[in-house]
């Protein structure tokens, strides 16, 4: 019996490789029916790769095999949206990359970078207008003229490609728990299967975690630790808007930028919010909605001032202490696929195949080998930035931020002086803490506002 924890996109990819190899009557998935602050539900599950992609992004080489994947991952996706009975409407192809006005130098950074790498790897791309797209009519002070098309990433329906995939697999025989597991029986080596809430029992000869930042708190031991990114989107309604492809920004603020999908019929979700913490929180931030609806009026369409707001979606997206993802084996027989943050749909038709290959014993590929060896549980966190980059980088993040956030330093060197200030902030703390070598920009203001301890890192 494989027992799957966690009935999100990861959790879910992993049944429909298995089931693809055994009978899926051996296959239990268990999780909340509801999925509860799912990173899956609260994501536009975007499949970008190159769009993600910011200056050094691709300068290690786990980060830059993790890339090649995600590539050959997406090419997997149609045939996965077919074999899966996925309607074809739930995935849309087809993304517009802008650089506008609305953040700093660091976002045209950003957008150089991603320019040079659509040319490094011969991605097609096209230089447009953004206003080929239908959807795009910003406030007058925030028009782009500046914008890549780029035909092979696109968007996939969050919630409607992980109910379709789940009534597949269930079709196909796959068996569903609807309840929380709170314990793991171990003997040994061995994981002899998992405690419910209400204390039933569920055995299994094989048992994956898949249940996301919560994944570590089951298995503390031996283990990179994963916590929330806490994200959000909202969902707005509008007839008049009519949109094709997805529009979107470059990363900046610490986060993903503005995004903006078609949903469904005249639905569109616009994202994406980021916080690093350890807490649960249980809803999203006022700050962060806000931030959300003034992005979609100002940088995408100003009639969304006139959009009903039909809802937020939240979530904790899984990630690793290096913002890298946890998959491998714990013990005899139990793994864990976490930390996958904004990837899992994205790479979910390469989980499929290659996990469910990883928990059969079956021969691997040399890549899928040397991403899992980086992706292994029982490391410590890669820690490779020198203080002063991540300093550097630091600093330039958080001005983004409020520089898309609408700061302006009038006839002044404020913009300057709070660069500064930042830079100073997290010197400091590095230099206070003997730090030689930094742990990620991500990760600062967890461990300065005490969330996060520099030994866990360790």
């Amino acid at each position: 019996m494989f027992l799957i924890v966690g009935n999100g996109m990861v959790g879910l990819a992993i049944a429909a490789g298995l089931s693809r190899k055994v009978a899926p009557e051996q296959i239990v998935v268990v999780g909340p029916a509801e999925r509860p602050n799912s990173a899956s539900m609260a994501a536009a599950a975007m499949l970008n790769s190159f769009a993600e992609l910011e200056p050094g992004a691709l300068k290690h080489p786990r980060d830059r095999l993790k890339f090649e994947l995600s590539q050959a991952s997406a090419r997997l996706w149609g045939s996965f949206v077919e074999e899966f009975d996925i309607p074809a409407d739930f995935y849309r192809l087809g993304t517009i990359l802008l650089n506008n006005n609305a953040s700093n130098a660091y976002e045209d950074a950003a957008f150089d970078a991603i320019k040079g790498y659509l040319q490094e790897f011969a991605e097609p791309y096209e230089a447009v207008e953004p206003s080929v797209e239908t959807s795009y009519a910003p406030g007058s002070e925030y028009r782009s003229r500046n914008a890549l098309f780029l035909p092979r990433e696109g968007v996939v329906n969050p919630d409607g490609v992980v109910h379709a995939l789940q009534a597949s697999l269930q079709a196909r025989g796959v068996r569903f728990v609807d309840a929380k597991v709170v314990a793991l029986l171990k003997q040994g080596e061995r994981t002899l299967g998992v405690e419910l809430e209400d204390g039933e029992v569920l055995h299994g000869d094989r048992v994956v975690l898949a249940n996301g930042s919560s994944a570590t708190q089951l298995w503390a031991d031996d283990c990179i630790k994963v916590i929330n990114g806490v994200g959000a989107t909202i969902v707005l309604k509008n007839p008049g808007i009519q949109g094709r492809y997805v529009v979107r920004t470059p990363n900046r603020g610490g986060a993903c930028g503005i995004y903006h999908a078609p949903y469904q019929g005249d639905l569109f979700v616009v994202g994406a919010t980021n916080l690093i913490t350890t807490l649960d929180e249980e809803f999203p931030r006022a700050e962060s909605v806000a931030a959300l609806i003034n992005g979609a009026i100002n940088q995408v369409n100003h009639q969304h001032r006139s959009s009903s707001f039909v809802r937020y979606n939240f979530g904790y997206r899984p990630v690793s202490l290096d913002a890298y993802p946890v998959i491998g084996r714990l013990n005899d027989n139990t793994f864990i696929a976490s930390g996958t943050r904004r990837d899992g749909y994205h790479f979910a038709p390469w989980l499929a195949e290659n996990l469910s290959a990883l928990l059969l014993d079956e021969p691997l590929s040399a890549q899928a080998r040397e991403y899992f060896d980086f992706t292994r549980p029982q490391r410590s966190a890669f820690v490779d930035e020198s203080i002063e980059t991540c300093s550097r980088k630091y600093a330039a993040v958080k001005c983004s931020a409020l520089s898309q956030h609408g700061f302006n330093a009038g006839h002044t060197d404020a913009d300057v002086a709070i660069e500064s200030f930042y830079y100073c902030r997290a010197m400091d703390f590095f230099e206070k803490n003997n730090v030689a070598q930094a742990v990620q920009v991500d990760f600062i203001d967890a461990l300065i506002g005490g969330y996060l301890s520099l030994a866990d890192f360790n």
